[in-house]
């Protein structure tokens, strides 16, 4: 598994203002490495796009975060075929910014196949 807390780093301060724009509809934020974009997704929508073999861990995860008052975030790097979540519970509630602790991640939760990149 990599470890992508560095690119996130870079760009939490949009990851937060994403988030803080569409709160309301307790989105999953999504990283994109290559288009160095940041995007707020609706989560049903964006879990259920995800492999049937993660997609009901990652709903828990999911869960566990909003009740923690935190943020999930999807790193996508289509250069070495990976779509990893990070969860940084207690972001909103503190009302502050760590993303150097994120609680857990899930590798590749997507099933990417070896030159596949699936919206």
């Amino acid at each position: 598994m990599r470890d992508y807390t560095e690119q996130i780093r870079e760009f939490w301060p949009t990851i937060l203002r994403a988030w803080e724009a569409h709160a309301g509809k307790r989105p999953v934020i999504e990283c994109d490495l290559a288009g160095k974009k940041v995007r707020a997704y609706a989560s049903r929508e964006y879990i259920d796009s995800l492999s049937e073999r993660t997609r009901e861990r990652t709903r828990r995860e999911f869960a566990r975060t909003m009740a923690e008052g935190g943020i999930m975030v999807f790193v996508l790097d289509t250069k070495n075929r990976v779509l990893q979540s990070y969860c940084f519970p207690g972001v909103r509630a503190a009302g502050k910014s760590n993303p150097n602790k994120p609680s857990h991640r899930i590798a590749n939760p997507r099933g990417l196949a070896k030159g596949e990149v699936r919206r």
